[in-house]
């Protein structure tokens, strides 16, 4: 009897490539006390509004988060013992400026510390500046929503760069400027909770200004590659007038900040996680989408990603995939889901796409934002109930594997 024997081929990846993962400050280190995130967190409003939801505060208090504060070099560690040559960290401007023009040299100094561990386990150090949270006497004058408050950020930049660039290989201005902007001042669901289109729309724009200020001083004084994080889905057309209504969701979510922040970008830093099904009535139910989900209900879509690459060809720059990940708390689809999108990343180099890392996101398990502690993202699981035990998932194995070859077997 004739068995069909599948090919396993072995894709390789370029000379150099960077594998890793990325993380960031608020959501893995605890204890900032000074940011907006800390004081909505233990709002009487946010509070409320999760109890009127059934859920307990709890679960939806950062509190220690997972101690990487002080665990960074533990983290750094079983980075380096699952192959990886790269790491994504953000720096907290709350910690290190938590008074309006009062910088505090110890927390330079920790951080100083934090990329230098980082460095001494052999990984390539990507930073960012911005991370969604900001520290409460900015956003008391306004935050992102006032044009004159960018020069606070740019200034801030400056300080830290200065200070910690000898061990950081690229900065990371603002992560996801688009989710912020949306999450923050449109649909209500981060602080400071607002529901307003122009307000979304100034911000938006306040955070191209601040990115383009502070990358050019980067650009010129540190002389280091420099970027965003730009949050980038695939939107694809769905039923009548599809194209049309794909393509303008496409404009306004993907290239919109892209277009006016290019030039004072040195590379892309892609964050992938969504596909949609865009109508002239808006994006199609994912029901009906017949895609497998994460933890979170977000679909699972790795051809996405190959488009999406693809795409940023036009610009002629370098590409960084700087989060790919998904909520499994089972750790059942986090390999294969890991393997599906670096296959499609293939593609994208093969198409002339210059990619030249994957950054995985997480890590570890953190503090998830208005979810929580639910969500699941690690390739190390953080055991909440035994002192923040670090314990490496299956899948992370199998991602080594990738990470020690530099070549994916499909």
């Amino acid at each position: 009897m004739h068995h069909e024997i599948k090919s396993i081929k072995k894709l390789k990846f370029p000379h150099g490539f960077l594998w890793g993962t990325a993380t960031s400050a608020y959501q893995t280190e605890g204890n900032n006390t000074n940011s907006d995130w800390w004081a909505w967190e233990n709002s009487i409003k946010r509070h409320n509004e999760l109890i009127s939801k059934g859920l307990n505060p709890k679960d939806f208090f950062s509190g220690i988060a997972c101690d990487s504060y002080n665990r960074y070099d533990e983290d750094f560690s079983l980075a380096e013992h699952l192959g990886h040559n790269a790491i994504r960290i953000g720096i907290e401007w709350s910690r290190i400026e938590p008074r309006e023009g009062g910088f505090v040299g110890k927390e330079l100094e920790h951080y100083e510390k934090v990329l230098q561990s980082a460095k001494a386990h052999g990984l390539t150090t990507f930073v960012t500046l911005h991370h969604f949270s900001n520290p409460l006497w900015f956003m008391k004058k306004g935050g992102f929503t006032r044009e004159q408050n960018v020069q606070n950020f740019v200034r801030f930049v400056e300080i830290a760069t200065r200070r910690l660039s000898e061990n950081v290989d690229f900065w990371i201005t603002i992560n996801e400027p688009e989710i912020y902007s949306t999450a923050s001042y449109l649909i209500g669901k981060y602080p400071p909770q607002e529901k307003s289109l122009w307000v979304a729309f100034k911000v938006v724009n306040n955070l191209i200004k601040a990115h383009n200020l502070a990358a050019n001083f980067i650009r010129h004084n540190i002389r280091k590659p420099v970027s965003m994080a730009f949050h980038l889905s695939d939107f694809q057309p769905w039923g009548f007038f599809g194209d049309f209504a794909a393509s303008i969701t496409h404009y306004f979510a993907n290239e919109y900040i892209l277009k006016r922040t290019i030039n004072q970008c040195d590379f892309i830093g892609v964050n992938y996680y969504n596909h949609h099904h865009v109508g002239i009535l808006g994006l199609r139910k994912k029901s009906h989408s017949k895609h497998d989900v994460t933890d979170l209900g977000w679909s699972i879509h790795p051809e996405g990603l190959e488009r999406v690459l693809v795409n940023l060809k036009k610009y002629h720059k370098p590409i960084y995939v700087t989060e790919n990940g998904l909520a499994d708390h089972r750790d059942k689809k986090r390999e294969k889901f890991i393997k599906e999108h670096l296959y499609y990343l293939h593609n994208a180099i093969m198409k002339g796409a210059d990619v030249r890392g994957y950054l995985h996101w997480s890590l570890i398990d953190n503090f998830e934002w208005s979810d929580g502690y639910g969500p699941r993202f690690g390739l190390i699981e953080i055991d909440r109930d035994d002192l923040l035990r670090r314990k490496v998932r299956y899948s992370a194995t199998k991602f080594a594997e990738i990470c020690r070859n530099n070549y994916l077997e499909y």
